[in-house]
Protein backbone atom coordinates (compact mmCIF):
# COMPACT_ATOMS: atom_id res chain seq x y z
CA UNK A 1 0.00 0.00 0.00
CA UNK A 2 1.73 3.06 -1.09
CA UNK A 3 0.53 6.89 -0.17
CA UNK A 4 0.70 8.59 2.78
CA UNK A 5 -2.14 6.66 4.83
CA UNK A 6 -0.11 3.28 4.10
CA UNK A 7 2.94 4.31 5.27
CA UNK A 8 1.31 5.79 9.11
CA UNK A 9 -0.28 2.23 8.98
CA UNK A 10 3.05 0.65 8.60
CA UNK A 11 4.42 3.20 11.22
CA UNK A 12 1.17 2.54 13.27
CA UNK A 13 2.29 -0.71 13.26
CA UNK A 14 5.83 -0.83 14.28
CA UNK A 15 4.93 1.61 17.16
CA UNK A 16 2.86 -1.40 18.80
CA UNK A 17 5.48 -3.67 18.52
CA UNK A 18 7.91 -0.87 19.94
CA UNK A 19 5.26 -0.73 22.70
CA UNK A 20 5.35 -4.57 23.22
CA UNK A 21 9.07 -4.41 23.56
CA UNK A 22 9.08 -1.43 25.69
CA UNK A 23 6.86 -2.83 28.17
CA UNK A 24 8.99 -6.27 28.03
CA UNK A 25 11.89 -3.70 28.90
CA UNK A 26 10.81 -2.08 31.64
CA UNK A 27 9.77 -5.05 33.40
CA UNK A 28 13.46 -6.15 33.36
CA UNK A 29 14.62 -2.53 34.50
CA UNK A 30 12.00 -3.24 37.57
CA UNK A 31 14.40 -6.46 37.92
CA UNK A 32 17.08 -4.74 38.05
CA UNK A 33 15.93 -1.66 40.36
CA UNK A 34 15.20 -4.48 42.74
CA UNK A 35 18.50 -6.18 42.58
CA UNK A 36 20.55 -2.94 43.27
CA UNK A 37 18.77 -2.12 45.86
CA UNK A 38 19.45 -5.47 47.51
CA UNK A 39 22.98 -4.97 46.78
CA UNK A 40 23.36 -1.07 47.46
CA UNK A 41 24.16 0.27 43.92
CA UNK A 42 23.56 3.00 42.95
CA UNK A 43 20.62 3.42 39.79
CA UNK A 44 23.11 5.55 37.66
CA UNK A 45 26.14 3.30 36.40
CA UNK A 46 28.27 5.45 33.86
CA UNK A 47 30.19 2.24 32.27
CA UNK A 48 27.02 0.00 31.61
CA UNK A 49 25.67 3.05 30.30
CA UNK A 50 27.79 3.91 27.88
CA UNK A 51 28.54 -0.01 26.57
CA UNK A 52 24.76 -0.22 26.06
CA UNK A 53 24.50 2.97 24.00
CA UNK A 54 27.54 1.78 21.32
CA UNK A 55 26.87 -1.74 21.25
CA UNK A 56 23.64 -0.70 20.23
CA UNK A 57 24.66 1.81 17.44
CA UNK A 58 26.63 -0.69 16.05
CA UNK A 59 23.53 -2.14 15.06
CA UNK A 60 22.03 0.99 12.69
CA UNK A 61 23.52 0.51 9.39
CA UNK A 62 22.86 3.86 8.00
CA UNK A 63 24.90 6.24 9.07
CA UNK A 64 23.33 9.38 8.84
CA UNK A 65 21.07 7.57 11.27
CA UNK A 66 22.97 6.98 14.24
CA UNK A 67 22.92 10.37 15.35
CA UNK A 68 18.98 10.09 16.06
CA UNK A 69 19.81 6.36 17.33
CA UNK A 70 22.05 7.96 20.51
CA UNK A 71 19.16 10.45 21.40
CA UNK A 72 16.92 7.71 21.44
CA UNK A 73 18.88 5.02 23.22
CA UNK A 74 19.92 8.06 25.85
CA UNK A 75 16.08 9.15 26.07
CA UNK A 76 15.27 5.47 26.63
CA UNK A 77 18.35 4.87 29.58
CA UNK A 78 17.31 7.94 31.23
CA UNK A 79 13.77 6.74 31.41
CA UNK A 80 15.33 3.70 32.87
CA UNK A 81 17.00 5.43 35.57
CA UNK A 82 13.67 7.22 36.60
CA UNK A 83 11.64 3.86 36.81
CA UNK A 84 14.25 2.64 39.09
CA UNK A 85 14.51 5.45 40.89
CA UNK A 86 10.95 5.10 41.66
CA UNK A 87 10.91 1.51 42.02
CA UNK A 88 13.09 2.00 44.70
CA UNK A 89 11.64 5.01 46.78
CA UNK A 90 7.43 3.43 46.12
CA UNK A 91 6.48 3.56 49.28
CA UNK A 92 9.33 3.86 51.27
CA UNK A 93 11.33 6.46 52.77
CA UNK A 94 8.17 9.14 53.18
CA UNK A 95 9.31 12.17 55.36
CA UNK A 96 8.12 11.76 59.26
CA UNK A 97 7.53 15.16 60.39
CA UNK A 98 4.76 15.88 63.05
CA UNK A 99 1.65 18.19 62.54
CA UNK A 100 1.99 21.16 64.37
CA UNK A 101 -0.80 22.10 66.71
CA UNK A 102 -0.79 25.44 66.06
CA UNK A 103 1.30 27.57 63.52
CA UNK A 104 4.15 29.71 64.42
CA UNK A 105 2.44 32.76 63.88
CA UNK A 106 -0.54 31.57 66.19
CA UNK A 107 1.84 30.64 69.31
CA UNK A 108 1.47 33.19 72.48
CA UNK A 109 4.37 34.57 73.99
CA UNK A 110 7.08 33.86 72.12
CA UNK A 111 10.40 35.81 71.62
CA UNK A 112 11.26 36.88 68.53
CA UNK A 113 14.67 38.22 66.58
CA UNK A 114 15.20 40.27 63.66
CA UNK A 115 17.94 42.12 61.98
CA UNK A 116 18.70 45.60 62.27
CA UNK A 117 16.73 47.80 65.50
CA UNK A 118 13.78 49.65 65.87
CA UNK A 119 12.20 50.83 62.90
CA UNK A 120 13.83 48.22 60.48
CA UNK A 121 11.88 46.71 57.51
CA UNK A 122 12.59 43.09 59.50
CA UNK A 123 10.50 44.08 62.29
CA UNK A 124 7.78 46.03 60.23
CA UNK A 125 7.64 42.18 58.79
CA UNK A 126 7.73 40.53 62.17
CA UNK A 127 4.96 42.59 63.67
CA UNK A 128 2.94 41.74 60.01
CA UNK A 129 3.44 38.10 60.98
CA UNK A 130 3.50 37.82 63.98
CA UNK A 131 1.55 40.98 65.21
CA UNK A 132 2.75 42.91 68.66
CA UNK A 133 2.12 40.09 71.51
CA UNK A 134 5.62 39.38 71.60
CA UNK A 135 8.98 39.94 73.29
CA UNK A 136 11.58 41.03 70.55
CA UNK A 137 14.73 41.15 70.06
CA UNK A 138 17.03 42.86 67.88
CA UNK A 139 20.32 41.72 66.39
CA UNK A 140 22.63 44.43 64.30
CA UNK A 141 23.43 41.64 61.84
CA UNK A 142 21.55 38.53 59.87
CA UNK A 143 24.52 36.33 61.71
CA UNK A 144 23.29 37.39 64.83
CA UNK A 145 19.78 35.92 64.53
CA UNK A 146 20.68 32.75 63.49
CA UNK A 147 23.16 32.80 66.82
CA UNK A 148 20.60 34.09 68.52
CA UNK A 149 18.29 30.99 68.16
CA UNK A 150 21.34 28.39 67.90
CA UNK A 151 21.85 29.52 71.63
CA UNK A 152 18.16 30.00 72.84
CA UNK A 153 17.81 33.50 73.35
CA UNK A 154 14.50 33.48 71.10
CA UNK A 155 12.18 31.08 70.07
CA UNK A 156 11.94 32.39 65.85
CA UNK A 157 13.78 34.67 63.72
CA UNK A 158 12.70 36.69 60.48
CA UNK A 159 15.58 38.02 57.98
CA UNK A 160 14.86 38.92 54.69
CA UNK A 161 15.73 36.52 51.51
CA UNK A 162 14.88 38.54 48.47
CA UNK A 163 13.86 41.66 46.74
CA UNK A 164 11.33 42.15 44.45
CA UNK A 165 14.30 44.51 42.24
CA UNK A 166 17.64 43.59 43.42
CA UNK A 167 17.01 39.98 43.63
CA UNK A 168 18.41 37.65 46.80
CA UNK A 169 19.81 38.39 50.07
CA UNK A 170 22.38 35.90 49.28
CA UNK A 171 23.94 36.32 52.90
CA UNK A 172 21.00 34.55 54.39
CA UNK A 173 20.65 31.77 52.08
CA UNK A 174 24.68 30.69 53.22
CA UNK A 175 24.13 31.52 56.76
CA UNK A 176 20.35 29.14 56.27
CA UNK A 177 22.87 26.51 55.28
CA UNK A 178 25.65 26.93 57.55
CA UNK A 179 23.23 26.79 61.23
CA UNK A 180 21.09 24.07 59.64
CA UNK A 181 18.02 25.55 60.56
CA UNK A 182 14.45 25.59 58.82
CA UNK A 183 11.78 27.47 56.67
CA UNK A 184 8.72 28.14 59.09
CA UNK A 185 6.97 30.90 57.18
CA UNK A 186 7.26 33.54 54.68
CA UNK A 187 6.21 37.18 54.60
CA UNK A 188 6.17 40.03 52.12
CA UNK A 189 6.31 43.96 52.28
CA UNK A 190 6.18 46.92 50.46
CA UNK A 191 9.31 48.78 50.75
CA UNK A 192 9.13 52.51 49.85
CA UNK A 193 12.74 54.09 50.87
CA UNK A 194 13.22 57.53 51.62
CA UNK A 195 16.18 59.45 52.23
CA UNK A 196 16.55 60.91 55.89
CA UNK A 197 18.30 63.50 57.29
CA UNK A 198 18.76 64.92 60.77
CA UNK A 199 16.64 68.60 61.40
CA UNK A 200 17.23 71.49 59.07
CA UNK A 201 19.77 69.24 56.68
CA UNK A 202 19.26 70.21 52.66
CA UNK A 203 19.61 67.79 50.25
CA UNK A 204 22.39 70.57 48.89
CA UNK A 205 24.56 70.07 51.81
CA UNK A 206 24.84 66.16 51.97
CA UNK A 207 28.18 64.85 51.49
CA UNK A 208 27.78 61.06 53.07
CA UNK A 209 24.75 58.39 52.67
CA UNK A 210 24.38 55.53 55.26
CA UNK A 211 22.34 52.94 54.68
CA UNK A 212 22.07 48.45 53.96
CA UNK A 213 23.50 47.71 50.84
CA UNK A 214 19.87 46.69 49.78
CA UNK A 215 18.69 50.43 50.62
CA UNK A 216 21.21 51.62 48.51
CA UNK A 217 20.81 49.24 45.72
CA UNK A 218 17.36 49.79 45.39
CA UNK A 219 17.58 53.51 45.48
CA UNK A 220 21.01 53.58 42.73
CA UNK A 221 18.87 55.66 40.08
CA UNK A 222 18.54 58.44 42.46
CA UNK A 223 21.62 58.29 43.95
CA UNK A 224 23.58 58.34 40.60
CA UNK A 225 22.16 62.30 40.82
CA UNK A 226 24.54 62.94 43.32
CA UNK A 227 28.07 61.29 42.45
CA UNK A 228 29.89 63.18 44.92
CA UNK A 229 28.00 61.66 47.78
CA UNK A 230 29.96 58.94 49.48
CA UNK A 231 28.05 55.77 50.00
CA UNK A 232 28.54 54.22 52.78
CA UNK A 233 27.05 50.72 53.73
CA UNK A 234 25.43 49.66 57.04
CA UNK A 235 24.20 46.72 58.34
CA UNK A 236 21.03 47.53 58.27
CA UNK A 237 18.59 50.98 57.23
CA UNK A 238 16.87 51.62 61.00
CA UNK A 239 20.72 51.41 62.37
CA UNK A 240 21.98 53.88 59.99
CA UNK A 241 18.81 56.16 60.44
CA UNK A 242 19.64 56.00 64.52
CA UNK A 243 23.30 56.64 63.49
CA UNK A 244 22.09 59.90 62.03
CA UNK A 245 20.03 61.02 64.60
CA UNK A 246 22.64 60.28 67.01
CA UNK A 247 25.62 62.18 64.72
CA UNK A 248 22.62 64.90 64.53
CA UNK A 249 26.00 66.05 61.25
CA UNK A 250 23.38 67.52 58.49
CA UNK A 251 25.69 66.66 56.03
CA UNK A 252 25.11 63.06 56.36
CA UNK A 253 21.61 61.29 55.04
CA UNK A 254 20.24 57.80 55.53
CA UNK A 255 18.30 55.95 53.38
CA UNK A 256 15.35 53.87 55.76
CA UNK A 257 11.54 53.93 56.04
CA UNK A 258 9.32 56.47 57.18
CA UNK A 259 8.38 54.84 60.10
CA UNK A 260 12.57 55.09 61.26
CA UNK A 261 11.99 58.67 60.78
CA UNK A 262 9.70 59.40 63.21
CA UNK A 263 11.22 57.16 65.65
CA UNK A 264 14.80 58.59 64.91
CA UNK A 265 12.82 62.41 64.94
CA UNK A 266 14.88 63.00 61.08
CA UNK A 267 12.96 65.04 58.72
CA UNK A 268 12.32 63.04 54.91
CA UNK A 269 14.32 65.14 52.83
CA UNK A 270 13.14 63.20 49.71
CA UNK A 271 10.37 60.35 49.85
CA UNK A 272 9.83 57.90 47.25
CA UNK A 273 13.35 56.62 45.76
CA UNK A 274 13.55 53.33 45.21
CA UNK A 275 13.81 52.36 41.62
CA UNK A 276 10.96 50.31 41.35
CA UNK A 277 7.18 51.79 42.20
CA UNK A 278 6.18 48.35 43.56
CA UNK A 279 9.25 47.63 45.42
CA UNK A 280 8.75 44.23 47.57
CA UNK A 281 10.91 42.39 50.02
CA UNK A 282 10.25 38.85 51.16
CA UNK A 283 11.24 37.59 54.71
CA UNK A 284 11.50 34.15 55.72
CA UNK A 285 10.72 33.22 59.39
CA UNK A 286 13.28 30.45 60.90
CA UNK A 287 13.13 27.59 63.30
CA UNK A 288 14.90 24.96 64.88
CA UNK A 289 12.43 22.47 64.00
CA UNK A 290 10.57 21.98 60.54
CA UNK A 291 6.62 22.40 60.87
CA UNK A 292 3.85 20.99 58.93
CA UNK A 293 0.30 21.65 58.63
CA UNK A 294 -2.54 21.66 56.00
CA UNK A 295 -2.12 25.11 55.64
CA UNK A 296 1.54 25.28 54.42
CA UNK A 297 2.13 25.10 50.20
CA UNK A 298 5.35 25.78 49.77
CA UNK A 299 8.82 23.39 49.91
CA UNK A 300 12.17 24.38 49.99
CA UNK A 301 14.97 22.43 49.53
CA UNK A 302 19.38 22.83 48.97
CA UNK A 303 21.48 20.48 47.22
CA UNK A 304 24.43 20.11 44.85
CA UNK A 305 25.11 18.17 41.74
CA UNK A 306 27.63 16.88 39.78
CA UNK A 307 28.95 18.96 36.72
CA UNK A 308 28.04 16.97 34.15
CA UNK A 309 25.64 17.90 31.13
CA UNK A 310 21.97 17.35 32.11
CA UNK A 311 21.66 17.17 35.43
CA UNK A 312 20.32 20.08 36.72
CA UNK A 313 16.95 19.31 34.02
CA UNK A 314 16.69 16.30 35.31
CA UNK A 315 16.85 17.26 38.92
CA UNK A 316 14.07 19.75 37.51
CA UNK A 317 11.84 17.66 35.56
CA UNK A 318 11.59 15.33 38.95
CA UNK A 319 9.36 18.20 40.35
CA UNK A 320 7.32 18.39 36.97
CA UNK A 321 6.33 15.23 36.37
CA UNK A 322 5.22 14.08 39.64
CA UNK A 323 2.89 17.77 38.79
CA UNK A 324 4.32 20.10 40.96
CA UNK A 325 5.14 23.93 40.04
CA UNK A 326 8.54 25.46 40.85
CA UNK A 327 8.25 29.28 41.76
CA UNK A 328 11.75 29.93 42.79
CA UNK A 329 15.44 28.74 41.99
CA UNK A 330 18.41 30.35 43.07
CA UNK A 331 22.02 28.96 42.88
CA UNK A 332 25.61 30.30 45.32
CA UNK A 333 28.94 29.01 44.79
CA UNK A 334 30.45 26.21 46.44
CA UNK A 335 33.24 28.18 48.31
CA UNK A 336 36.35 25.42 48.11
CA UNK A 337 35.12 24.04 44.92
CA UNK A 338 35.53 26.56 41.55
CA UNK A 339 32.13 26.25 39.22
CA UNK A 340 30.25 23.93 41.80
CA UNK A 341 27.14 25.11 43.01
CA UNK A 342 24.68 24.93 45.80
CA UNK A 343 20.61 24.86 44.28
CA UNK A 344 18.08 26.66 46.20
CA UNK A 345 14.48 25.51 45.01
CA UNK A 346 11.08 26.33 46.46
CA UNK A 347 7.99 24.73 44.62
CA UNK A 348 4.74 24.09 45.61
CA UNK A 349 3.64 21.32 47.87
CA UNK A 350 2.74 19.86 51.27
CA UNK A 351 4.99 17.25 53.25
CA UNK A 352 1.92 15.28 53.31
CA UNK A 353 1.66 14.76 49.76
CA UNK A 354 3.10 11.62 47.75
CA UNK A 355 4.24 13.45 44.84
CA UNK A 356 6.24 15.93 47.00
CA UNK A 357 7.39 12.90 49.07
CA UNK A 358 8.63 11.19 45.41
CA UNK A 359 10.41 14.26 44.54
CA UNK A 360 11.73 15.08 47.68
CA UNK A 361 13.02 11.67 47.44
CA UNK A 362 14.42 11.50 43.80
CA UNK A 363 16.33 14.58 44.26
CA UNK A 364 18.29 13.90 47.55
CA UNK A 365 19.05 10.51 45.93
CA UNK A 366 20.21 12.37 42.78
CA UNK A 367 22.47 14.38 44.67
CA UNK A 368 25.94 15.08 46.31
CA UNK A 369 24.64 17.44 49.32
CA UNK A 370 20.82 17.78 49.82
CA UNK A 371 18.78 19.40 52.63
CA UNK A 372 15.20 20.12 53.12
CA UNK A 373 14.89 24.02 54.27
CA UNK A 374 11.39 24.10 55.26
CA UNK A 375 7.79 24.27 54.85
CA UNK A 376 5.51 27.49 54.92
CA UNK A 377 2.48 29.04 53.76
CA UNK A 378 3.96 31.32 50.66
CA UNK A 379 2.66 34.82 49.91
CA UNK A 380 2.19 36.46 46.67
CA UNK A 381 2.55 39.95 45.79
Amino acid sequence: MDGLEGWRKKIDEIDRELMDLFERRMALVANVAKYKEENNLPIFQEDREKLVIEKNLNYIKREELKKYAEEFLQSLMDVSKEYQREKVINGKNKIKIAEVDQPSEKIDNLKIGYGGTEGSFSEEALLKYFGENHKRKSYEEFEGVFVGLKNGEIDYGVVPIENSSTGAVNDVYDLLRKYGFYIVGEESISITQHLLGCRGAKIDLIKEVYSHTQGLQQSSNFLKKYPVWKKIPNNNTAIAAKLISETNDCTKAAIASKRAASIYGLEILKENINNEESNHTRFIVIGKDIENSKEKDRISVVFTLENKVGTLFNMLSYINRNGLNMVKIESRPVGKEPWKYYFYIDFQGNLEEDSVNNTLNLIQKNSSYYRLLGAFKGVSL
